[in-house]
């Protein structure tokens, strides 16, 4: 006969403790993540603007359990998604914290505006950032 063991746990949804944007995330030696050139604007003469790589950081905080997430750039309607990535995120206990890359390659921005990075939990909406695309002329770039 054989048996199994099973872990009972009572699953506990985490929270979203930050959604960060910027240029380059790296790892460096002993685990710790370095972001470079942290923003919340893109700034672009014309239209469309491609942005060509920007990295998408979230973190989670107090939860157990295994779950999916979703990260997506939202056009300024909100309704037209620009860009999606999933992943799956396991919590073994709520002192964990977790933090999520996402990198986004080639972005196309066909109109000025406030676009949104939306991330969902189990397809429950747990943040929404706004990233606001300006158009800039050549005088006033410094």
């Amino acid at each position: 006969m054989c048996y199994v063991a099973i872990m009972v746990y009572n699953k506990v949804k985490p929270r979203l403790s930050f959604t960060l944007i910027c240029d380059d995330v790296r790892q460096e030696m002993g685990g710790k993540f370095s972001l470079m050139g942290l923003f919340e604007s893109i700034f672009s003469h014309t239209f469309p603007a491609t942005h060509y790589r920007f990295a998408i950081v979230n973190e989670w905080i107090g939860g157990r359990g295994d779950f999916t997430v979703r990260i997506r750039l939202l056009a300024p309607d909100r309704e037209q998604v620009l860009s999606e990535s999933q992943t799956k995120l396991s919590l073994y206990n709520e002192t964990q914290r977790h933090r999520d890359i996402s990198i986004r390659y080639n972005t196309t921005f066909k109109v000025p505006g406030t676009y949104w990075v939306e991330t969902l939990l189990d397809d429950d909406q747990a943040g929404i950032v706004p990233l606001v695309v300006q158009t800039v002329s050549e005088q006033t770039v410094h």
